[in-house]
């Protein structure tokens, strides 16, 4: 288990929603000064040393990816990337309950660099990409596509499609973060224009994903343990053939009163997938699931508690 981080974000974030988009996502100075660290970097070219700008990796995968990556604390100050991965680890565990955010690359695209489309379904649950791109900048592309979640063929079979019909594409604005389902096809536009490196797409970019129950509040995590052990131990072995073909995490946020009850329990994250468009069979399944847990009895406390549960399907149910 590992501790609830507090944090004072407001916005709220539907729970099946698979396409994040939050602007202004750093204080302002940050974001300034980790985009001036990249302008420096760049600056000065005849004053640049091997050990210090023979640090990108150009990455280049046929028919897949092409452009520039490399670890950002190599060209940011690395207290400054901590502060932002941070801030990601603190708005993923208020906004999806997950607390394992991943070490961001740095990457950089010049006119030609692209990503095709593909997925990162074994990489994580979401997918992050929070852009330090000139908003006035003398290139074009670089957008993020990510597919809607339709079956383009079927949806179209009697209307023309294009573009937008198939995909949303969210330009690479300063500041903005980019959280979306890593199952989706996504991928990056073409970039075209000057081949000044700071005219260029610069992201960070890496994966969310949980990192098992997280607890705040009176209780302590061995008197949670046992009641929440058992139930997802039941859960397990009864509803193993019923949940075989879903795919996907349900995270469960409880509210447990003074008194061990549970108060409340909401559902936080509901990306779980079956393979088949037409089922209609997993919202009463996740009804009862959410009932059981809101049958959970703990021991009585000296104030409320926080619990957020993860549970994987196509995978392990969770555990503390």
């Amino acid at each position: 288990m590992s501790r609830a981080q507090s944090s004072n974000i407001a916005s709220v974030v539907p729970p099946t929603a698979s396409l994040m988009v939050v602007d202004g996502f750093l204080p302002p100075g940050l974001a300034l000064a980790m985009r001036r660290d990249i302008e420096g970097h760049f600056a000065n070219p005849k004053q640049h040393h091997p050990e210090t700008h023979q640090v990108w990796n150009y990455w280049f995968v046929p028919a897949s990816y092409t452009y520039l990556r490399t670890a950002p604390e190599k060209i940011i100050e690395r207290g400054r990337i901590d502060a932002f991965h941070n801030a990601l680890r603190d708005w993923s565990v208020a906004m999806l309950g997950m607390a394992n955010v991943t070490w961001p690359y740095l990457s950089l695209y010049v006119s030609g660099c692209r990503q095709n489309w593909h997925n990162d379904s074994v990489n994580g649950r979401f997918g992050f990409v929070y852009s330090l791109t000139r908003d006035e900048r003398r290139t074009i592309g670089g957008e993020t596509l990510v597919r809607h979640e339709i079956d383009p063929f079927r949806a179209h079979l009697a209307s023309a499609g294009a573009g937008g019909e198939f995909y949303r594409a969210i330009e690479p604005r300063f500041n903005r973060l980019v959280v979306f389902d890593d199952r989706l096809p996504h991928s990056v536009e073409r970039v075209e224009g000057s081949m000044d490196p700071v005219e260029g797409r610069f992201v960070l970019h890496g994966h969310l994903r949980e990192a098992g129950t997280i607890v705040a509040g009176a209780l302590t995590e061995d008197l949670i343990t046992r009641p929440l052990l058992a139930l997802l131990r039941q859960i397990s072995e009864g509803s193993s053939a019923e949940a075989a073909l879903y795919n996907g995490p349900l995270i469960l946020r409880l509210t447990i009163a003074a008194s061990g009850h549970v108060a409340a329990c909401s559902v936080m994250v509901d990306r779980v997938i079956h393979p088949d468009p037409g089922h209609v069979e997993w919202e009463p399944l996740r009804a009862k699931l959410v009932e059981r847990f809101k049958g959970l009895r703990f021991p009585p406390a000296g104030g409320e508690t926080v619990l957020i549960q993860p549970l994987l399907f196509g995978g392990p149910l969770g555990a503390p």
